[in-house]
Order: C-alpha cells, then structure tokens, then sequence
C-alpha cells in the first residue's frame, strides 16, 4: 500500500471508521487486479487451487483482487475474490447440461458474430449498458492480466475476450488450459487462430491438448506446456493443518496409535468416474464404483491398520465429494474407529496442507493429485485410460506412471494389490517427488515471467 505524507496526516484526523474505509479503498486501488475470464465453480477446490495459484505465481508482493464468473445471481465477494455473474458474460460457457447438437450449434453461432465483430455480452467487459453490470466493467478497466482457458475451459467465448482485452491494452492470453481444438473446426478454426495470435502467451498443462491447437496456430512454438497453475499454490502453515485434523476426535485417536494417516478423495462425477464400467447407469454404477474403492481401502486397513480419512475437495450441490465418500464407506468391512469423512468446507490451501500431513493418498480428484506431488506426499491414482488429463499431468509431467491404476484395466482385486505395493514402498517414492517438485517450481517461475512479460533471463 503507497500513501502520501499528506494523505497519512489527513488519515491521523479522521474518525476510526473513516480511517478504516480509506484504508480499504486505497488497499484496493494498489491492488493487483486479475480477472480470470471464465466460468469457475468455486465450490470446487480444484478450481480454487488454480485461482489460488494463479495469485501467487503473478502477485510480486502485492495485494491481489480476482475477479471470476460462477453461477450466481449478482457479484459476491468472498475475501479477495470478486464472483461475478456467469450469465453477465457468458452464453456457453457453463451450460454443460445443453444437449451434443445444441452445443454446436450455439458455438457455431457465437463464432460467426464473432468473426462478424458482434461481442453480444462480451461486451459488458468495457461497455455495460446496463447498470448492475458496470461493476464488472470497473474491474476489467483495473485489470493489469485477462486470462482465459483454465483447467479445461477454453471455448470461441474466450476468443472474443482475448480479442477485447488486447484492444483494451491488457495483459491477455491462455493459462493452464488442458482444451484442444476438438470438434467443430469448421467454425473454430480461424477464430482460434485469431485467439492464438492475439494472445501475449499460451500456456497449456499437458502436451495432448497443446499439440492439438498447434493445429491451427500460425506460431506454433508460441504455444506452450507449462505445469497446472495450482502447483504454484502456497498451503496453509503445518501447524494450521495439523490443528484442523486434531479437532476430528477419531484422527486425533489415530494419530496417538501412530496409525498411519491415508487420505481419499472419492467423486462421483466428471471423466473420472466416467470411464468406470461404461456399461453401466445410474445406481448400479455408484454402487459399483464405491465397492471398487471400498475393496482397495479395506486391503489397506486390514494389512497395514492405517486410518482412513476421506477429504470433501468439492462440495458442489450436485457433485459432493461427502456424499461420495459415504457410499464408499457404506461398503467398507473396515470397522468405523478406522475411518473418517472431514465434512466441513475447507479452502483449497487448508486442503493442501492437510495432505502433507498425511502420509499416502489414494486420489481420484486431480487437484488433490498435485496437491500431494506437491507436498511430497506419496500417492495412488485410481482413474481410466480416457483421462488423458491425469495422464498428462500427473503421469508425464510428474512422472508418476507407475502410480497411476486405471480403473478399467485393473479389477479391484488388482488395484488393491497395486496400491499395497505402492503403499509399502511409499518411502522410496518421496525422494523422487522432491526432485519433481524442484522441477515444476523452475518451471513455474518460467511461467510467471512469461505471463508477466519479462524477461526469461536477466539483463547483464
């Protein structure tokens, strides 16, 4: 924060209150502003880790103010985070529920207006006509970085953001996208040309969906693999960590036995659970799935006593990891003192932090994944062949093959056995994620600089 000498004597004389709301309004002014131009579900904590990482790879010491689009009605404000509408900007990007032909059929259109120079919403970014909306038009003039393509988003709307923002003098590109070119080149082609072009960096976070639009770029080496921005997140303190986990009556309980710590995250949604036993629906495929996971942590309880501790890494309404971990549990022969579900919402850094307290992960959310790389924390992933994404990221980029289980190749006698062996052989894994670890922050900070625009080394 930077205040005159003038403005620190006019502050001695104002009343408490007043100090305190010139404070705030001065904190943000200097505030580094970021606005992340795409839909992003909070209540997932994979996304908040890749917000989270976002601030910490480009804040520089400074404040930071995010801004984001979610499914709410009018913009909230949780701690430095600014929710903005998703309907405000967005008329696709979100609606996962639109059936396959109306899905292309609503790209096609919004990329023939773009290309015709029509922005429809977009344009609430710098020109809101309506009043509720000129909040998110102040952000976006505050805004030093407009990035779009997260995770697994990137669709013909982020063009026309990228578009506008590199007219507006911002900042402007892809970060941490894991999207190809897929299907509908016939509209997407010369736009995402266009997107690519006008883009000051393009950075995706495996090498499938980066060779995919190399496809259609006129730079192709301008297009880069770069880890997921949520290996840049800073945890919380161990000691905040470990103060969470003693509250739970049972960890607390286990952790006195010395049993070792195995932390889960189960779901029930998303490619992961897809691609478990296609060929079957609905209740029969739940069931399934939790008598899968239930099998691989029975054999873990009964051969090496460790203690269970299910992680909530989404609390969506309608894809809650505790709701997952209780049908899991349900199928579980392991008596209750040898398990526990933490069901309150935790942040994506308090999250991080308590899987460096544990002592192996059996995953199937890919965040929790580089949350554990990340902290050292040995690891199983149970997932399918279709996941090119875990694949990609956590199989190549972290070299962590021989860690992965998929899921339609290995039965759950198989997998149980597999993850023994991994678990058994937990302390030889740690020394070869160290040295990932150093490798991915290199990487990073190559990144962040090419994010920020300077230079990749120093001038002499």
């Amino acid at each position: 924060m930077r205040i005159s000498a003038l403005a620190c004597i006019v502050l001695t004389r104002l009343k408490p209150e007043l100090q305190t709301v010139f404070l705030k309004r001065d904190s943000m002014i200097d505030s580094l502003h970021i606005l992340i131009a795409d839909y992003v579900p909070i209540a997932n904590k994979g996304e908040e880790a890749i917000v989270r990482g976002i601030e910490d790879m480009l804040a520089d010491g400074r404040p930071v103010a995010l801004g984001l689009f979610d499914a709410v009605v009018e913009p909230a404000q949780r701690d430095n985070i600014t929710v903005f509408p998703r309907d405000w900007l967005f008329r696709f990007e979100g609606r996962s529920s639109l059936p396959a032909v109306a899905r292309v059929l609503l790209q096609a259109a919004i990329a023939l207006q773009l290309r015709a120079g029509i922005y429809s919403r977009l344009q609430n970014l710098t020109n809101a006509k309506e009043k509720k909306c000129r909040p998110l038009r102040d952000f976006f003039e505050q805004a030093e970085y407009v990035l779009v393509g997260h995770d697994g988003v990137f669709c013909v709307e982020s063009c026309g953001i990228i578009g506008l923002a590199k007219r507006h003098g911002k900042r402007t590109g892809i970060l941490g996208a894991s999207t190809g070119i897929g299907a509908g080149r016939f509209y997407k082609t010369g736009l995402y040309r266009r997107a690519l072009d006008e883009s000051d960096f393009c950075v995706f976070r495996e090498r499938i969906s980066c060779a995919s639009m190399k496809q259609v770029s006129s730079e192709p080496d301008k297009l880069v693999v770069g880890p997921d921005p949520a290996f840049a997140m800073r945890p919380v303190d161990a000691d905040e960590a470990r103060a969470v986990l003693e509250r739970n009556e049972s960890v607390r309980r286990a952790r006195s036995d010395t049993r070792p710590i195995v932390a889960v995250t189960a779901l029930e949604t998303g490619r992961v659970f897809d691609g478990f036993r296609p060929d079957l629906t609905g209740e029969a495929k739940r069931l399934a799935h939790a008598k899968y996971l239930a099998t691989v942590l029975d054999a873990l309880v009964e051969k090496h006593h460790v203690f269970v501790l299910f992680l909530p890494h989404s609390v969506e309404k309608n894809a809650s990891d505790i709701a997952a971990a209780e049908h899991v549990a349900e199928q579980m022969r392991a008596q209750p003192d040898s398990l526990a579900i933490l069901e309150e919402d935790c942040g994506a850094r308090l999250l991080k932090g308590i899987i460096g307290q544990c002592d192996f992960l059996v995953g199937q959310r890919t965040h929790s994944l580089i949350a554990s790389v990340s902290m050292g924390t040995p690891l199983a992933v149970l997932t399918n062949r279709r996941d090119t994404r875990t694949h990609g990221i956590i199989g190549e980029m972290c070299r962590c093959d021989n860690q992965i289980v998929d899921m339609d190749v290995w039965d759950e006698r198989a997998a149980a056995r597999k993850v023994l062996d991994l678990f058994e052989s937990r302390h030889c894994v740690r020394p070869m994620l160290n040295r990932v670890q150093e490798d991915l922050a290199g990487q990073l900070s190559r990144i962040a600089r090419l994010v920020k625009g300077t230079p990749t080394h120093p001038a002499p």
